[in-house]
């Protein structure tokens, strides 16, 4: 504790230490029509060579002041989205005039006229930035209406599977952030969340395949961050939106509305919005398998199920930040959303023996009842030191997650005939509580206008408890009997403590950034109050990025950076989940984190077009495995680390304006998966022994990603849009996917003086997007077809009221960094 009290103590020293300086420039920016333009970008600049001196932002009464600024000669660049760049006459900085106010900082509105087509200035649907590509998802017409997940389904390299499970370049273990601030929940609680996530709240997707040292070191694949929207005027304004779709399920409406409000003035800025989702949808899966016994068929299953889903939830944020004076702010930010996933589950299996010849007939009649809620809490601070970009901000956050679930079965058998065998009736309860302490502390700390510092702490603290019991009654049996394979109180607890450092510096045609960061680890684990695992380990997290302008139109960039992928809170629980009598899935205790190196060379042409080619090694890769009991025709799926997984790969981004009325974007990822490791198979002799033994896994698969856009701007305020991507055929570990893909149509007018838009889309056209895919390994033979509702028709109409150029509210970057998307509970 001492250490960590001093290590504040030296950031805070450094952060006030003085430089030598002579004067001070200061203003005021206004518009042409004598309204004050708020947080414009300033640029300080040598009136020799127009090389860069300082950076700033303006206030929310448009000022600005560069404090500490040597004698000489001197212009100053604003600019300001919506308006014309300005540049002021030069002027000098001296001993005779050391305190410079300059006035008659005008800026003019930037739109043109093409015939009946006007464009103003607004931003493409998809850019690549020097460290990131940026979805800017208020920009896509398709995206009206739709959920977060289907947004992120259309992002480039990004692909969702059946069970929602994200992968980046053909990579999973992706890090999910929302607002900077980790997800903290398993991979089906996020898929949940994000298909309740309206895209009328999303502002931009963040897609960063090599982190810095900055983030936390989790993800091997990298971190997408979800930017939701933020208001940005002086007074009282908001927006308001409602929406209605419709799919090929029962014809039921899928209805949406939201309502976002923002009031600001110069101390204070308060902030809220309230969101909810209604939605019917329904999924057809079907598995085929066989099992083997000495390299012969003995039986074959062919199941069917319906599932049909309801799910309805209410997404609620406050927050304030009070602006104690042009240096320092608190904040504080609190988020929630509660909902209900329900799912009716009919599935039919048909037994057959080694002739293909029916034995059993299988149904299994399901209802699953999910209410759930996701609450965190933030309180934050931020010390501007100078004008210069010195600054030091702190979090303290709180996040809890609960799942309540129940679970029903009830699983009849039939003979060849027709005629009823047995009857089970099962019913679980499964509650799940995760707590989340998390501080963290971030010094910025530039040396000079070409080089920085940047180091931070942070320390969080994590309790997992997942408690769930099962009983069954077996035919005339009325009284229930626990089944102790499937009751269960597992409780983990975890500790990281980290601490990083960054060191970025220009030259001439070269800039780079060299980080480390330190994460030491403690986690136990304890199941029915028994000791499970207690580990304690220690890693350091390099990184490296290079970027070199060879000429004016041409640019290269390198990367390196090594990062850890540690195992979900469920996935170390070693108890057994029900999916259907003969299929199950069950934790794993002795799972170990998976450590990712991973190194890119890109190019961008024009700062636009991109090519990136991209090699990864991930070791003691944590894979998804199917285990066969051919004795009770049972399906195990759990998670192991085997060997090694090897990614190499080349994208290209290519935004391309065809007419100044027509733009497209074009994502193309080609890439190779190589899996290489050793699969464990438990043997079960006829006097009951068990042994295992291991078979080598080789798998190796080459695939690509394409994701196009087509945006027109037409006359008379529409704009229509086209957009499609597409997914070869693919590898994760024994399974192999089939092509998957999809396309989509969208149009908009703009209402009401611009405040009103009405947008009109269609998502997946054709109906073409479904998983098909196998799972062929030795004796495991495994078919499984997935198709869900994602072809629906929206119609989404938004209004947007008051001042329309507030200031924006602080993007706060929270000290939940990883722990978020470790969290799994028993539910979905």
């Amino acid at each position: 504790m001492k250490t960590f009290i001093y290590s504040i103590l030296i950031l805070l020293t450094l952060a006030n230490g003085k430089a030598q300086a002579q004067g001070k420039i200061s203003g005021q920016i206004t518009d042409n029509k004598g309204k004050i333009v708020e947080f414009a970008t300033i640029t300080l600049l040598q009136a020799k060579d127009s090389s860069l001196v300082k950076g700033a932002l303006a206030d929310v009464n448009g000022s600005f002041e560069f404090e500490k600024v040597n004698y000489g000669n001197y212009i100053i660049n604003i600019s300001q989205l919506g308006y014309k760049k300005y540049y002021t006459p030069k002027f000098t900085l001296s001993s005779e005039n050391h305190n410079i106010k300059l006035s008659n900082l005008i800026l003019s509105e930037e739109s043109k006229e093409l015939g009946e087509v006007q464009v103003t200035a607004k931003k493409p649907f998809i850019e690549q930035q020097i460290d990131k590509t940026v979805v800017n998802v208020e920009n896509s017409v398709v995206s009206a209406g739709s959920t977060a997940i289907e947004i992120l389904e259309k992002s480039p390299g990004v692909t969702v599977d059946k069970d929602g499970n994200i992968s980046l370049k053909g990579k999973q273990n992706v890090m999910v952030m929302l607002d900077g601030k980790p997800t903290y929940m398993s991979a089906s609680d996020l898929a949940n969340m994000l298909r309740n996530m309206q895209s009328t709240q999303l502002d931009k997707i963040e897609i960063m395949t090599n982190p810095p040292a900055k983030y936390d070191a989790a993800g091997n694949a990298g971190v997408i961050n979800i930017r939701l929207k933020k208001n940005q005027n002086i007074g009282l304004n908001g927006s308001a939106n409602i929406g209605l779709g419709y799919g090929p399920y029962k014809s039921l409406p899928k209805e949406s509305a939201g309502l976002n409000l923002n009031y600001r003035n110069e101390k204070v800025n308060v902030f809220g919005n309230f969101s909810a989702n209604d939605r019917q949808s329904f999924q057809i899966q079907q598995i085929n398998r066989k099992f083997f016994e000495n390299g012969k068929v003995i039986s074959g299953f062919d199941q069917v199920g319906n599932n049909e889903r309801r799910n309805n939830s209410f997404a609620y944020k406050v927050g304030a930040d009070y602006f104690l004076d042009k240096k320092n702010t608190i904040g504080f930010l609190f988020n929630g959303m509660n909902g209900n996933w329900n799912e009716d589950t009919n599935n039919e299996t048909l037994i057959k023996n080694a002739t293909s010849q029916l034995d059993t007939t299988s149904r299994t009649l399901g209802t699953i009842r999910n209410g759930w809620g996701n609450y965190s809490t933030n309180l934050n601070f931020k010390h501007v030191i100078d004008s210069t970009g010195k600054e030091l901000t702190a979090d303290l956050d709180f996040a809890r997650y609960d799942a309540n679930n129940s679970m029903k079965y009830r699983t009849s058998k039939y003979d060849n005939q027709n005629i009823l065998r047995t009857t089970r009736n099962e019913d679980g309860k499964a509650n799940s509580k995760i707590n989340i302490y998390s501080f963290k502390t971030d010094l910025v700390y530039p040396i000079n206008k070409t080089s920085k510092f940047e180091v931070g702490l942070k320390s969080s603290y994590v309790t997992s408890n997942n408690d769930m019991r099962f009983d069954f009654l077996i035919g005339d049996l009325y009284t229930p009997v626990l089944d102790p394979t499937r009751t269960r109180d597992f409780i983990y607890k975890e500790n990281i403590n980290a601490g990083y450092i960054n060191y970025s510096k220009e030259f001439k045609k070269v800039s780079m950034q060299l980080g480390l960061r330190v994460e030491n680890t403690n986690g136990q684990g304890t199941l029915l109050g028994k000791e499970l695992l207690n580990r304690h380990y220690t890693n350091l997290f390099p990184s490296v990025f290079f970027r070199q302008k060879l000429s004016k139109d041409h640019q290269l960039g390198y990367s390196f950076s090594r990062r850890i992928d540690r195992p979900s809170y469920e996935d170390l629980n070693p108890f057994l989940f029900f999916l259907d009598p003969y299929t199950y899935s069950r934790g794993n205790e002795l799972l170990q984190p998976q450590y990712t190196n991973a190194f890119e060379v890109s190019h961008t042409f024009k700062d636009a077009i991109t090519t990136t080619v991209n090699f990864s090694r991930t070791n003691g890769v944590m894979t998804d495995i199917l285990e066969q009991n051919n004795a009770l025709k049972t399906t195990n799926q759990t998670k192991i680390n085997i060997g090694y997984v090897e990614n190499i790969g080349i994208a290209f981004s290519v935004p391309v304006p065809i007419t100044k009325w027509w733009f497209s974007n074009t994502y193309f990822n080609l890439y190779n998966n190589h899996y290489v490791g050793d699969i464990p198979k438990t043997i079960i002799a006829s006097d009951g022994t068990s042994s295992t033994i291991f078979q080598p896994l080789d798998a190796r698969a080459t695939s690509y990603q394409a994701n196009m856009t087509h945006q027109f701007t037409l006359p008379k305020k529409f704009t229509l849009e086209l957009s499609g991507w597409y997914m070869s055929p693919f590898i994760e570990g024994q399974m192999s996917g089939r092509p998957m893909g999809a396309m989509s149509f969208g149009i908009q007018k703009k209402l009401m003086n611009d405040k009103a838009t009405v947008k009109l889309n269609v998502n997946d056209v054709f109906w073409s997007n479904k998983f098909n895919g196998s799972f062929i390994f030795n004796d495991i033979d495994v078919q499984v077809v997935n198709k869900w509702e994602s072809r629906v028709i929206r119609l989404n109409f938004s209004y947007r009221f008051g001042n329309s150029k507030v200031a924006a509210a602080r993007q706060r970057k929270t000290g939940l960094e990883d722990e978020k998307g470790r969290v799994k509970s028993g539910g979905n």
